[in-house]
């Protein structure tokens, strides 16, 4: 199988177009690679290959006990069918696992950009296209404008719900969130005796902190307790963790099936 580095058309280092097209930013393993319009960062100073919610999709599935099971016992197991296209996540870093399993979540467009050198006087402003008759005329038609599209206002372009990918992702990510899920997910597992407003401080969720509209220097001042503000901070911390580590189970429910990102609950 073609890796995905390997699959970079050479006339993408310049800044032009990638062949192969993805619903959502894919991860930037390479300095091949040239971004257009990149997601938001899940935290400031991730690296680019954490900048995909293809890295996301690896990371929660690798949280799946049943995943686990099914490569601890070679593909045997609740998620057989599943490991069948996306191997054992444990042996390997993530850059490698996508180097090698990219094509899971690759568009098959209908119209698509062609190899070879082009005679025009700047072949720099020249796309040599291959159409695939057999998709049919809507098919095409889809696919030339979002090739415009991307070529022209990438900032426009949207998860497209009618995607051809064998895995296709089923909602519009959030990148910080999903972090943010993933890091409360796994404070809960590893450490079960802190508690969820010690797990917020950990993974730095703020809440509202005033009372009242008073913040706790107007409170002292004013010569009022600051307990109450403190119970109230507690308790919006609570909700916060509890409420994404709900999410975060979800998630992982889903993944299992193949479905990502995807949350049940709230």
């Amino acid at each position: 199988m073609q890796s995905f580095v390997e699959s970079l058309p050479d006339y993408q280092a310049s800044g032009c177009f990638s062949q192969y097209s993805f619903q959502c930013a894919p991860p930037k393993i390479s300095k091949r690679q040239r971004v257009r319009s990149a997601p938001t960062p899940p935290y400031k100073g991730a690296p680019g290959h954490k900048c995909s919610v293809y890295y996301y999709w690896w990371r929660f599935l690798k949280l799946s006990s049943n995943y686990y099971q099914t490569c601890k016992q070679n593909g045997v197991g609740p998620c057989a069918k599943l490991y069948e296209d996306f191997g054992d996540l444990y042996k390997t870093g993530f850059r490698d696992w996508w180097q090698e399993r990219w094509q899971l979540f690759a568009e098959r467009p209908a119209v698509t950009v062609a190899d070879g050198q082009s005679t025009a006087d700047d072949p720099s402003n020249i796309l040599t296209l291959k159409l695939d008759l057999s998709r049919g005329k809507e098919a095409i038609r889809r696919s030339l404008e979002a090739l415009h599209l991307q070529l022209h206002y990438p900032e426009r372009v949207a998860t497209n719900h009618g995607s051809t990918a064998r895995y296709s992702v089923f909602s519009r990510p959030i990148l910080m969130t999903l972090h943010r899920q993933l890091q409360i997910y796994r404070h809960k597992t590893r450490d079960p005796g802190a508690t969820d407003a010690e797990i917020a401080d950990r993974v730095g969720i703020t809440v509202n902190n005033r009372l009242e509209g008073l913040t706790e220097r107007q409170l002292i001042k004013a010569g009022i307790s600051i307990d109450p503000l403190y119970a109230q901070m507690r308790r919006a911390k609570n909700r916060v963790v509890q409420r994404d580590f709900r999410m975060a189970c979800s998630l992982i429910r889903n993944v299992e099936q193949g479905i990502f990102p995807k949350a049940d609950t709230r």
